[in-house]
């Protein structure tokens, strides 16, 4: 049976669009806990560790080298040595970033320096990686030396006086803000049924993003600051107490604090948002999809993982038309291949299936109607000939047709009907029988379990999809609305924006060991806004964006020229696409120093109704520690430069 949303006089008329638009694939902790991203993490800190151990034999030399103990002294030696390929790799870097000024140089065939890790072999990389390791290991030698001096004792002291503190500062009357929109905010936050949970969701996790994130880098940039104004930092380091200990203090008492303000904020939320939606919002909306998701690729399309370019700016899905194309004269296909099915869908009567696809239209059609589709789910174990044999047999003997999961546990096939209509920005669905899948559970290894081919049926319409519009529902559906799980959903993207605060509260700490507090927060957050717009400073680097780098497009906004036009060939507009290209190395490398930001807002799988995956999480969290790792390194070292007496 197919199912859409069509017009009828419900209150749930509007279409509901229940999808994911991901442009990258969820994170598995496999794909952080490889050596590839291990080797690619160590050689991005080691770059700078090793131009920081550089920096200090120039201003300190080996004054500071002869004050260590023997046994410390070889050490740092021998891991001073270990590092010198990775210097030579620095000053390498640095050099390739002015290769835009180099004679010969060619922009069009010339990769960023800062892709030069993927280029190099592998041996090289390898051995470079052991370099990494042990300049790194060179800069945190005094950190390690002191590290049985460690007293968790006096850390939680300091996090104890961090959370009064902090408390006492009254940043907290900023969250009066938030509750203003939980009580008044279904007075002016329009909504139609169909996306009011959507929308709830949205308003009350920007709400509570924007408060704590500017509440946790106030809090963390003018801390140290503070102390060291006031000299209370000086009464503390006079004590054996370690520098790290205080960093490490200052944030467990600023998160601790953060994170019960955060549990109250998500409990307020939750409880606002399941309080004002209405029940027919609740039965379509109040839940946690559990998809799973196929590969997707195109037949008889333009390119066969882009499919048809329909001429969208955004080209996240591909399109099929409805008519023949190609050489063979063949129908264009959207085929996803699911290689892993979980045995629990094969003890189901029915499995759902949903879908989002979009509508390009060439002739404006019909009004008020879809555009139909055909849809064709086989297993491994489908033989197209041993079915049409079958049917003949039954139709010479006289016997009735084959039911549907007769076609489905005999022979691997199901069609739910020569054609679906399905809306634009419209969520569709599909009961598949169970036994389809019971099919797909042995048959030939080199053949996918389960095969999904769709087709546009109107020759005159596009239709457009990506990998993650259409999957079948691991969890039951036939729940209706599910508190609990959406309950739990909710409190997991919290636990991302958890991650966030983490994130900018250690960045604004750290910078505050050495910089005031004002300078300490816009650095901090400059940072995490470069880290928010990664995939726009990637495209720039890439030479991806329309109208060239920064310097040519101020160059066209000034003389008012478009975007597409190439520029004359003159001496100053040389001079400034030579410019830009410099830029963009350096940008290249800033790169690979800048916080993954994007991947840490779960309010889309909220608001959309689709499960958070715990490995996903779990992979997050793990590169956001690795991430802030370097930088309490940075803020250990940068508290002992600090003009404060203190053992270490």
């Amino acid at each position: 049976m197919a199912t859409g949303f069509f017009e009828t006089a419900s209150p749930l008329a509007q279409p509901l669009f229940a999808v994911l638009s991901l442009e990258r694939d969820p994170l598995t902790v496999s794909s952080v806990l490889n050596w590839p991203v291990l080797r690619y993490y160590l050689l991005t800190v080691g770059s700078v560790t090793s131009l920081c151990l550089v920096l200090w034999f120039l201003f300190r030399g080996w004054k500071q080298v002869n004050k260590l103990s023997p046994g410390t002294k070889s050490a740092f030696i021998i891991l001073a040595l270990l590092a010198l390929p990775m210097v030579c790799l620095d000053l390498f870097s640095l050099a390739q970033f002015t290769r835009p000024l180099w004679p010969g140089y060619d922009p069009e065939n010339t990769p960023p320096a800062a892709l030069a890790s993927a280029i190099r072999p592998e041996w090289v990389n390898n051995l470079m990686a052991v370099s990494a390791v042990a300049s790194i290991l060179a800069v945190a030698l005094p950190f390690l030396v002191n590290l049985p001096r460690l007293s968790f004792r006096r850390i939680y002291a300091i996090a104890k006086l961090s959370f009064k503190e902090a408390v006492r500062k009254r940043v907290l009357y900023a969250f009066t803000g938030l509750l203003l929109i939980l009580l008044f905010g279904s007075w002016f936050i329009p909504s139609k049924s169909s996306d009011q949970i959507r929308t709830y969701v949205t308003v009350v996790f920007w709400a509570m993003t924007v408060i704590l994130l500017m509440v946790s880098a106030l809090l963390a940039a003018f801390g140290i600051p503070a102390d060291i104004k006031s000299q209370s930092l000086f009464l503390i380091v006079t004590k054996p107490v370690e520098r790290v200990e205080i960093l490490l203090g200052r944030l467990l008492g600023y998160m601790s604090l953060l994170t019960l303000i955060l549990i109250v904020l998500t409990g307020a939320g939750l409880l606002y948002i399941l309080r004002g939606v209405s029940p027919e919002a609740a039965e379509e909306s109040l839940k946690a999809r559990s998809p799973l998701y196929g590969v997707l690729h195109y037949e008889n399309t333009g390119s066969e993982r882009e499919g048809d370019n329909v001429g969208r700016e955004w080209n996240y899905r591909g399109y099929i038309s409805g008519a023949a194309s190609g050489a063979n004269n063949a129908q264009p296909k959207a085929i996803w291949d699911f290689n892993s099915l979980p045995s629990a869908l094969a003890t189901r009567p029915k499995v759902t299936a949903e879908f989002t696809f979009d509508i390009y239209r060439t002739t404006k059609g019909y009004e008020n109607q879809g555009v139909g589709i055909g849809m064709l789910f086989t297993t491994r174990n489908y033989d197209p000939e041993k079915l049409r044999l079958e049917r003949e047999a039954r139709e010479r003997e006289g016997k009735p047709a084959l039911t549907v999961d007769e076609l489905a546990e005999k022979f691997g096939y199901f069609q739910p009907a020569a054609s679906i209509t399905f809306y634009d920005y419209s969520t569709g669905s599909v009961e598949v029988p169970g036994k389809l899948f019971a099919n797909a559970q042995t048959g030939p290894e080199d053949k996918p379990p389960l095969v999904v081919t769709v087709t546009c049926k109107e020759v005159t319409q596009y239709v457009g999809m990506a990998r993650y519009d259409f999957y079948f529902r691991e969890d039951d559906t036939a729940r209706g609305a599910d508190t609990l799980r959406f309950s739990w959903n909710f409190a997991k993207a919290s636990m991302g924006l958890w991650l966030r605060i983490l994130l900018v509260t250690t960045l604004a700490l750290v910078l505050s060991t050495y910089l005031s507090g004002v300078v300490s927060l816009l650095v901090a957050l400059f940072v995490f806004l470069l880290g928010q717009f990664q995939d726009f400073l990637l495209a720039l680097v890439l030479g991806r964006v329309s109208g060239g780098g920064p310097l040519e497009n101020l160059s066209r906004l000034i003389t008012n020229e478009v975007a597409g036009k190439q520029l004359e060939n003159t001496a100053l507009n040389n001079v400034i696409m030579n410019t830009d290209r410099v830029l963009r190395e350096f940008l290249g490398g800033l790169l690979n120093f800048l916080p993954e930001v994007q991947s840490l807002s779960f309010t889309e799988y909220v608001s959309n109704g689709f499960n958070i995956g715990g490995s996903d999480l779990a992979a997050n969290a793990i590169r956001t520690v690795a991430y802030l790792l370097p930088w309490l390194l940075l803020g250990y070292h940068a508290l002992r430069e600090r003009e404060v007496a203190g053992p270490t």
